[in-house]
């Protein structure tokens, strides 16, 4: 008996070690197998990422936000920045259309600077120097009865008022320092507007004159810097307010009616109208669209003759046969 609870006690460490040792065995077995790979997956786009980040209120409307690399929807380009309109000056151009075809243009000059006259036979394509002026400024450009081109500036250190009439061969027709029959502003002081009965007077009061056109020799109409269309109908004895047409860069007329050129915010160029005079007001036309560029202040004139609008703005001058529709 005594011997069997011997080698009872003999076996029991036996197999206790044994398991130990099984064990261990498994647990080294663990440790010295390879893992298996890990199959990578994308990572889901950030929130922060795919959300355009909102501009704050005291960012600059014209800075540029450079587009997240991993946003999924493009972000809208900036628009850009409004054209500058130019400054509402006394114009610094002249134009007088004789036909579809013939015109002539004057710069204007001031009292120390002479005016330059051109002519074009072509529709505007092109020019060429027609007069040699000696006037400084050249304040009116436009034809009398008989179809004669005339001209009225300043000569002198007084800047004195200098007519003169031109045949259709570019001879002296004509020549006065007391012009009549005639509208124009003074060469010394351009806010100072004569009438051809002689009357004077300052339509634009606290502002300036843009420009001068006539219907005859009792009807006109004077554009001020600050947008007031002025007109008179008993020769330049009293004055009316008709309009207010702001932006407003030149005045001319023709096919009894004026016509204006200037600024707006839906023509991209060069707005044209016709203003139509009834019974001391101005009775507007459609708005039509000229294409320019490069338009300085007091770089616009416009006159119409034969059907044809010619707009001179920036550095070229176009005509349009359609009432505005097209230009060429």
């Amino acid at each position: 008996m005594l011997s069997r609870v011997r080698r009872k006690n003999r076996v029991l460490p036996v197999v206790i070690l044994a398991i130990l040792v099984a064990v261990n065995a498994y647990l080294i077995a663990l440790l010295l197998r390879p893992e298996p790979e890990i199959a990578a997956e994308p990572v889901a786009p950030s929130t922060a990422a795919t959300t355009p980040t909102a501009t704050s209120s005291a960012t600059s409307p014209d800075a540029e936000q450079s587009p997240s690399p991993t946003s999924s929807s493009p972000i809208p380009e900036s628009s850009p920045s409004a054209k500058p309109e130019p400054e509402v000056i006394p114009t610094k151009r002249l134009i007088a259309a004789a036909s579809s075809r013939e015109a002539w243009r004057a710069t204007v000059g001031d009292c120390t600077t002479s005016g330059n006259v051109e002519r074009s036979t072509d529709g505007g394509k092109t020019w060429k120097r027609a007069l040699k002026s000696d006037l400084a400024p050249i304040v009116r450009l436009a034809f009398d009865g008989a179809g004669n081109l005339y001209t009225i500036g300043g000569v002198g250190q007084d800047c004195s008022t200098q007519y003169t009439a031109y045949s259709g061969n570019g001879e002296v027709a004509d020549s006065t320092d007391s012009p009549m029959d005639v509208w124009f502003s003074r060469p010394k002081d351009r806010d100072q507007v004569y009438s051809p009965d002689n009357n004077k007077a300052a339509p634009c009061d606290a502002s300036h004159v843009v420009g001068l056109s006539s219907l005859s020799t009792s009807e006109a109409l004077v554009i001020c810097t600050d947008g007031a269309a002025m007109v008179t109908s008993d020769s330049g004895k009293s004055w009316a307010e008709a309009a207010d047409v702001p932006g407003t860069l030149a005045v001319g007329s023709g096919g009894d009616r004026y016509w204006i050129a200037g600024t707006t915010a839906s023509c991209d160029g060069i707005s044209i109208r016709s203003l139509q005079a009834r019974d001391g007001e101005l009775t507007r036309g459609p708005s039509r669209c000229a294409p320019a560029s490069n338009v300085t202040p007091g770089g616009v004139a416009i006159d119409y003759s034969d059907n044809t609008i010619w707009l001179w703005a920036g550095k070229k001058v176009k005509t349009s046969s359609d009432s505005g529709r097209s230009w060429i």
